[in-house]
């Protein structure tokens, strides 16, 4: 919303942003039920096991992929290498690449105390595998998996996408966490007086465990630090806003679009989506979601996690929830 001036025109702007994308969760798919070409944006991350093995390649096939996202390079081990982006690559599929500044992906990463090596080290793994997208951190907000500031984050972040953009390669964020952008959501709509609006977007997009500490100092922090790392991507230079998701509710993931695309004035992607349950209808309202929304790279996460439930059975076997996805892409996607 760069030179508006006024910040309560900035905030009816994005009001209104985010009131469109309610008015457009219809029944109908956007481009797909009028008829308009649009390209297959879906990927998947399949389970580590699975992805090493000989049938990665022919279960990615399988769902109709475009985009696979494999295990993380990670930057802080010597060879900082990827054994199955080769493998994927040859199979004919462009890469998601995430870049992390740790030796053990058990391990939360650190921020870079060495900016150039940082520097050097992306351009060595661009130069190797050179991906569709770059996406630098996972889930940057999350202790789990980043311990840096949000400044930190910043300067990491700048340093990559300058290497990336040199070498002709869009760069992303690591991926806000669902619950957290569903925050961001809320507290817009509560900061800008709508206070009813708030209520029933969180009643549609957060567990009740999370309601109940909406106005608590934790919130409240997550929120702060939320909007700190969201101003942070585009002087960051980033080409797209990266975001997780695994809400159900369709409406809730077109506000938390149009929320991002705001902020920010940047198209949008998520190298991971998906779901908690094993519903297909779920999948495939999703799926008619984001190519309504024009998301420009959705990449599923196929396999089973903490909470989440994926497309297949550690084998590759496709259960139902990757039955409806393959049948999504194959019906709508060449």
């Amino acid at each position: 919303m760069r030179g508006l001036g006024r910040p309560g025109f900035a905030r009816a702007a994005l009001t209104v942003a985010v009131w469109l994308a309610m008015l457009a969760d219809i029944p109908s798919w956007g481009a797909l039920a009028s008829g308009r070409r649009v390209s297959n944006p879906f990927g998947v991350m399949l389970p580590p096991r699975l992805a090493a093995s000989g049938r990665g390649v022919e279960v990615a096939r399988a769902l109709g992929v475009r985009y696979v996202r494999p295990d993380a390079v990670l930057a802080a081990r010597g060879d900082a290498s990827c054994p199955t982006c080769d493998r994927f690559r040859q199979g004919g599929f462009d890469l998601v690449l995430t870049l992390r500044h740790t030796s053990d992906p058990r391990v939360p990463s650190r921020p870079p105390g060495d900016l150039p090596g940082w520097q050097r080290t992306v351009e060595e793994v661009l130069n190797r595998y050179r991906p569709r997208v770059l996406v630098v951190e996972n889930e940057e907000n999350s202790p789990l998996f980043y311990t840096g500031s949000p400044e930190e984050y910043a300067a990491e972040l700048k340093v990559a996408c300058q290497v990336a953009h040199q070498k002709g390669i869009p760069c992303a964020n690591g991926g806000l966490v669902s619950t957290l952008v569903a925050l961001l959501v809320y507290d817009h709509y509560r900061t800008s007086g709508q206070l009813a609006v708030a209520r029933d977007y969180a009643a549609r997009a957060l567990p009740p465990e999370i309601r109940r500490q909406l106005d608590s100092p934790h919130a409240r922090e997550q929120i702060e630090k939320g909007k700190a790392l969201v101003s942070a991507y585009r002087t960051a230079g980033v080409d797209y806003v990266n975001f997780h998701w695994y809400i159900a509710d369709t409406r809730a993931l077109g506000e938390a679009v149009a929320y991002l695309r705001a902020q920010t004035g940047l198209p949008v992607l998520t190298n991971e989506v998906g779901q908690t349950t094993d519903d297909p209808d779920q999948t495939t309202a999703v799926m008619g979601k984001i190519v309504e929304l024009g998301i420009a790279i959705a990449v599923w996460f196929g396999m089973d996690g903490p909470k989440a439930r994926g497309l297949v059975d550690p084998d590759g076997t496709l259960r139902p929830t990757g039955e409806a996805f393959r049948r999504f892409v194959s019906q709508n996607f060449r």
